[in-house]
């Protein structure tokens, strides 16, 4: 896959998706040193600070492969990216829909996007610095340098081309298993929001179609999107 290496731009997000409506788009890497308006879910502004992995990834959507999965497969791949480099395994977890989480922090967001026959997968990770209390960097988990970000890139595109192929091949089965092992919140109670709305429960899975698993007052509700928070700080944060 060609990569295209970027000193500054505003978001590769965004570039990639420009690349899709002016007919220029091809399967391809994209990464930046510094992205001056990134973007994450929600269209909630992405701190960018230098050092940090700012990347996007553009290819065909595969035949008769539900978005979803592709979103849970990516988060895969960067959970093993990840898990590679650090010693306290334990502790890194895989946070619905999409982040990577060390501990109770945020270390990677996931954004997707669709036009038409082509997907924009990007991923942020904090390797050298953070922009909120709420997030923690690699650098900070393995007490120094650990690795670049073009190195990392390349590591999580090698892992997610793995993961989205043993989708095509095998269906949802391993994703799931992996999602159950590593999920953060498992028979705990979380909240979801999903603009102004809010449910609360405890979390029971993933099912075979990729959507969390939510017990509320003894009956389960499947959840397809939203925001997860483990607890109000969570949520003081993101929204005040």
């Amino acid at each position: 896959m060609k990569i295209i290496k970027l000193k500054e731009i505003d978001s590769t997000h965004k570039l990639a998706l420009r690349m899709i409506e002016n007919n220029s788009a091809f399967e391809c890497g994209i990464i930046a040193d510094i992205q001056t308006n990134g973007v994450g879910r929600c269209e909630r502004k992405w701190e960018s600070a230098p050092g940090n992995l700012y990347s996007s990834i553009i290819k065909k959507i595969p035949p008769s492969v539900d978005i979803c999965k592709i979103s849970l497969a990516t988060a895969c791949a960067v959970h093993e990216a990840v898990e590679n480099l650090i010693d306290s395994k334990e502790h890194l977890y895989l946070h619905w829909p999409n982040d990577i989480y060390y501990k109770n922090k945020k270390l990677s967001g996931i954004l997707l996007a669709v036009v038409e026959d082509w997907i924009v997968i990007s991923v942020g990770i904090n390797i050298h610095s953070v922009s909120a209390p709420t997030a923690v960097s690699l650098d900070s988990i393995v007490g120094g340098f650990c690795v670049s970000a073009h190195q990392l890139f390349d590591s999580v595109l090698n892992k997610l081309s793995t993961w989205l192929n043993l989708l095509q091949i095998e269906g949802f089965f391993g994703i799931r298993e992996y999602w159950l092992r590593n999920i953060t919140g498992m028979n705990s109670e979380v909240t979801i929001r999903n603009g102004r709305d809010s449910l609360s429960g405890i979390i029971r899975g993933i099912d075979e179609l990729g959507r969390l698993i939510l017990e509320c007052n003894g009956r389960k509700i499947y959840i397809s999107s939203g925001d997860m928070f483990m607890n109000e700080k969570e949520i003081m944060v993101k929204y005040d």
